[in-house]
């Protein structure tokens, strides 16, 4: 069975690993995408003039020793961390000491991915104005990244993104799946290794009206890990699936049925990670969380049972 996790925003406690996920294991999910961007801010870095510094600045021992509980906690309640979510930006313009540190970040959360046994992480592009700089300036943040992959094993997943610009939705880095092969084939085949693998982003996918059926086929074995969440094509609300529709009845906005049945033509074995961090930070009261997050986790019940039937 596929495994169905959800992102830790708004129920992970660092206080309280143990807690947390006895909590999300009662809610019925086997898996987490795990907020590991929440200790670094490399916004609020970039609006102080002073040198950069984080969490991060401690020695990868200390670290590791630090994420020790959640490794502990999610091994003793059977939820694997499937994914994490890196810091990001990881370039900021004309802030080369906050790059540095946000990619010496990213190299620390490869050790940790591979500490705790989480097999991806997620590391937006950049986009720039230009495109043949926008793709020279990614290259050179994943290049940088290559070395500590392939020691690590784990997996650095691009995303699909998006832009807003004078109010409307325009296409970010990745959002072609055409230019998002070209990235994963030409760092992997550098590599030596499938060292590169691909976030689909449903909601962005959505936001920019895709082919979610088509852009999972045309990624194939590309794909690695999901972020799924829902809207209404025209803003990054990240609601639960099914949420939104035109009219009355199933005329839903995003193409569940074609994810579903796109996920299943490719024979998808990785997590059905939910992106759904809204639901609970602002959409429900607290005391429906439960209830909420327990929806959530029938639904990639439900998917899971359509994806694996033969």
């Amino acid at each position: 069975m596929l495994k169905i996790g959800v992102q830790s925003a708004g129920w992970y406690n660092k206080n309280d690993p143990d807690g947390s996920f006895a909590f999300i294991k009662s809610c019925g999910f086997d898996a987490t995408d795990f907020n590991i961007d929440h200790y670094l801010s490399t916004g609020a870095l970039a609006k102080s003039p002073d040198a950069p510094t984080s969490f991060f600045d401690q020695s990868i021992e200390d670290i590791l020793q630090f994420f020790t509980p959640l490794k502990e906690a999610s091994e003793k309640h059977g939820v694997a961390i499937a994914q994490m979510h890196a810091p990001f930006p990881v370039w900021i313009k004309d802030r080369e000491d906050i790059t540095e540190h946000a990619l010496m970040a990213v190299e620390k959360c490869l050790q940790v991915c591979q500490y705790v046994g989480c097999p991806a992480i997620v590391v937006h592009p950049v986009g720039r104005t230009l495109k043949d700089v926008e793709i020279e300036t990614n290259l050179a943040i994943y290049r940088r990244l290559m070395p500590m992959a392939v020691k690590t094993g784990v997996k650095v997943c691009l995303e699909n993104l998006f832009k807003t610009y004078k109010g409307r939705v325009t296409e970010g880095p990745c959002a072609d799946v055409s230019e998002a092969c070209w990235y994963l084939d030409t760092l992997n085949a550098e590599a030596g290794c499938d060292a590169f693998g691909f976030c689909l982003d449903v909601g962005h996918a959505n936001l920019l009206g895709r082919d979610i059926k088509e852009y999972i086929k045309k990624l194939g074995h590309r794909l690695t890990v999901l972020h799924i969440h829902d809207n209404d094509g025209n803003s990054d609300l990240h609601g639960m699936p099914y949420t939104f529709t035109r009219n009355w009845g199933a005329d839903w906005i995003c193409d569940w049925n074609g994810f579903v049945d796109g996920l299943k033509e490719i024979g998808y074995k990785g997590a059905l990670g939910f992106e759904t961090f809204r639901v609970i930070c602002s959409n429900f009261p607290r005391e429906l969380w439960p209830e909420a997050l327990k929806l959530i986790s029938a639904t990639g019940r439900y998917w899971a049972s359509r994806i694996e039937a033969e």
